[in-house]
Formats: C-alpha cells, sequence, structure tokens
C-alpha cells in the first residue's frame, strides 16, 4: 500500500534525528521507501521492514577485536529480515542513516551477497555462510586537508547529504534475493588499540537483473562477472593491523589513505563523490516475500500497522 508524503513527512522527521553512534533509517528506492531496523527501541520494528534486526541498543559499533567473530558480518547478533526491498539492476539505492558525528570521519563500503531463493530468499540465510563482494569504498575516502587536519572524508560527504548515501546496484545482476551490507568505519580513536569503530548495516534485496528470469546462487551465471567467481566471508575482510584500520588520522604526515578490505570488483556502480546527493521520498515502498524460485510476492501489512 503506497502512502503520501505529507502521511510520511513526520515519520521521516523522526528518523532523521540526529544519535551518538547511528544505524540506518530506512531506503529510498526510486522515490519508494522502506524501512530499516531502529534497534534502540524508540519506535516499534514491525515485520516488513528490510533491515536486519541486532542487539545494538546504544547505535554502538563492533571493534577490531571482534573481526574474526560473526558480530562483523551484519552487526552485533544479527538476524535476517523476512522481507526484501524490490529494487532493479543498475538502480541506485539511498541508504538514510538516522545521523552521523563530524568527528568519526573514515570511509563509506557496501558489499552485496546473494542468497539462494529456496530458502525464503535472504530471509532464513545463514549469514556465516554469506560470500561478499565489494561494490563501493567511497575512493578516495580521504579527500583533501582543507579547514586543517584531520581533512575531509567520505563520511564528511555523506553527512553534507543529509547523513546518506547512494549505493550503486551493479548491471548484469542475475534475478534474485541479495544482501546488501553497509559499513562505515569510523577512525577518530584508530591510533588506539582496537580503537577503529565498524558500523555494519545488512538489509535484503530483491533484485530483478537484466538476466532472462534465471535465479541467482552463490555461484554462476552472470554474477560470475559481475560479483566475480567468488565473493569472501566477512570475517576474513579486516585485520586489526590493517593500515586502514591502525591509523593515526591527525597525522601530519598522512596524505593518503588505503581502504581496508578487498577492492571494488570491476564491473560495480559505485556513485561518485559529487553525485552523492539527497533523495527525496514520495510515497511508502511495498516489500516482498520470497516464495518459491523466482517468485515473489507483495508482503501484506495488518490494518493498522505502520509500514
Amino acid at each position: 500500500m503506497l502512502t503520501t508524503l505529507a502521511t510520511l513527512a513526520p515519520l521521516l522527521l523522526f528518523f532523521m534525528s540526529v544519535a551518538a553512534h547511528s544505524h540506518i533509517d530506512y531506503l529510498i528506492i526510486n522515490g519508494l521507501v522502506y524501512g530499516g531496523f531502529d534497534p534502540t527501541g524508540r519506535t516499534a520494528n514491525p515485520p516488513s521492514v528490510v533491515g536486519w534486526s541486532t542487539t545494538v541498543e546504544d547505535d554502538g559499533f563492533v571493534p577490531p577485536s571482534n573481526y574474526s567473530t560473526p558480530d562483523i558480518v551484519c552487526h552485533r547478533n544479527g538476524s535476517p529480515a523476512k522481507v526484501h526491498a524490490p529494487v532493479k539492476a543498475g538502480d541506485k539505492i539511498h541508504v538514510q542513516w538516522n545521523g552521523w558525528p563530524e568527528s568519526h570521519r573514515g570511509p563509506v563500503m557496501s558489499y552485496l551477497a546473494p542468497c539462494t531463493a529456496a530458502d525464503g530468499g535472504c530471509a532464513s540465510v545463514d549469514k556465516t555462510k554469506l560470500s561478499w563482494t565489494k561494490i563501493d569504498n567511497s575512493a578516495p575516502a580521504l579527500l583533501n586537508y582543507t579547514g586543517g587536519l584531520p581533512g575531509l572524508w567520505a563520511t564528511n560527504v555523506l553527512i553534507g547529504s543529509n547523513n546518506s548515501w547512494l549505493v550503486g546496484i551493479p548491471e548484469g545482476l542475475e534475478t534474485g534475493p541479495y544482501v546488501l551490507r553497509h559499513e562505515l568505519l569510523a577512525l577518530h580513536y584508530a591510533a588506539r588499540p582496537d580503537g577503529a569503530q565498524n558500523y555494519p548495516q545488512c538489509l535484503n534485496l530483491w533484485v530483478e537483473g537484466r538476466d532472462t528470469g534465471g535465479v541467482t546462487s552463490n555461484s554462476g551465471g552472470s554474477n560470475e562477472t559481475v560479483l566475480g567467481s567468488k565473493g569472501i566471508p566477512a570475517v576474513g575482510m579486516y585485520k586489526a593491523n590493517d593500515p586502514g584500520v591502525a591509523i593515526d588520522i591527525y597525522a601530519k604526515t598522512l596524505t593518503t589513505y588505503i581502504v581496508p578490505g578487498p577492492t571494488v570488483v570491476s564491473g560495480a556502480q559505485p556513485v561518485p563523490m559529487s553525485m552523492q546527493v539527497l533523495s527525496l521520498p514520495t510515497a511508502a515502498g511495498t516489500p516482498v516475500v520470497v516464495v518459491s524460485g523466482a517468485k515473489t510476492l507483495p508482503f501484506v501489512m495488518e490494518t493498522g500497522a505502520m509500514y
């Protein structure tokens, strides 16, 4: 069911409130809004949200000491959402955070992992078995030193776009269910042992691909061209001593920055810094549930529900 922008306005104003740390409030895809998960308990989290649930009531982070644990996959105790936001390959997704402190400077990163449609898409996927491919690393994440140290970073661009980021979904993906892993890395304490702060967030997508209707799995088909023949598990992405993790962003000698994790896959379509702009919502989107094979159905909420 679609809702007018006037009806959405009070909800979106609340979503945009600034927090000490942060989580993803919602996505906008072609003007349609899909809810994220609110771990703080300030609002109810209806079953129509596409964001994975977590137990991060303080909107907090994952430290480097947890890089080898499942917490780094989709945040602390991340659990799959039951519905998916529909999107077409080649579309741009507006990811809206509920706020971001100016001091928390660092890169913005995005990954995709395909699920199998046989298990309700990504609704019951085992997060430890997901293979991730990086589709955006906000390079160059360190822009310049205008205004003095620690300079301007990708997160400053995010803040300038009302705490939001545009993620390009690669063309050529096969039709099927995917998890989008969108992550901010705050480096303000990274010079200290275990001081970097990762904020990984996961959201379910149903991608209408450019193929002839086949459903993706974890390998095969055109995804071997678009996402690479094999992704990597999240527990293998970062190490505490990576140069982009153990770093003093206030050092006068810092002129470049190496974004941690894998390189962006060839064929990805990251949105350049200069094109990171606001998106305007027009209505509430209807998420879908995966029922079998390539078949999805609109998620139907009970009367009176929020979404």
